[in-house]
This record gives structure tokens, sequence and C-alpha cells, in this order.
């Protein structure tokens, strides 16, 4: 009995990691599926970005995404916050080159369409039957 609790407990205690390790493997695909994609085509499928910067030389579009959630109805009880974050950066042609993202909700957000990782909600101007 002593053995099957620990084993629970190491269950518990690893879980959350490895689904740390899974999120970010999937927002990585997600995002390595636009390097070397046109910038126009990424605005396409998730909509217009929050900011454009240039630092550096460097032109940055920023997709800044954030939801509060409140739980229960008396003082004092508190939700939680979902974001997604994501930078890409694009060379002098438009071109995908890096990227970048944080956040506790993104892979949980996109599903597979055709050769690319999406958010089908983000962008208000393409049916979601075209995805």
């Amino acid at each position: 009995m002593k053995k099957y609790i620990i084993l629970l407990l190491a269950i518990i205690l690893v879980q959350p990691s490895s689904l740390a390790v899974g999120m970010k493997n999937t927002m990585g695909k997600v995002m390595d599926s636009w390097i070397g994609e046109n910038i126009d085509t990424v605005i396409n499928h998730w909509g217009y970005p929050s900011s454009e910067k240039e630092i550096a030389g460097k032109k940055l579009y920023y997709w800044l995404n954030s939801s509060y959630v409140v739980s229960g109805n008396q003082y004092g009880v508190y939700g939680g916050e979902s974001t997604c974050n994501r930078i890409l950066e694009v060379d002098k042609n438009n071109t995908v080159v890096k990227w970048q993202w944080e956040g506790n909700s993104c892979p949980s957000t996109y599903i597979f369409s055709g050769k690319k990782l999406v958010n089908p909600n983000n962008n208000p101007w393409k049916k979601k039957s075209e995805l």
C-alpha cells in the first residue's frame, strides 16, 4: 500500500512538468510551421497583429492575447489569466525568420489545418470552412 501511495505521488508530481514540456513542443511546432512564410500569409491566418515594431533594425510583429477568468461570486475569490503572446521577426522581404512565444494557453487554442497549425478564431475575415 505504501508503494502505491509513493507511486501515485510520483506520478502527480511528474505530470505537470510533462504537460509543460508537451505544451512547449506543440507551440514550437506551431511557430516553426511559419518560418519561411511571408508575413501577409501569417496575418491571413492569425488576423492583424496587436502591434508592429522595428528594434535594432529588425521588424517585429506582436500578437498579444489574454483573458481573465473570475471564479466564484464572492469577495476574495479569484480566477486566473490565460495568455498567449507571439512575436515574429521578418527579414527585408517580409519572410518570417525567427519567433518567440510565452503564455499558458497557446497550444490549446490551435488546430492543425493543412500544413499549418492555426488559430481559427483569430481572423474575422477568413471563414472557418476555408481553414
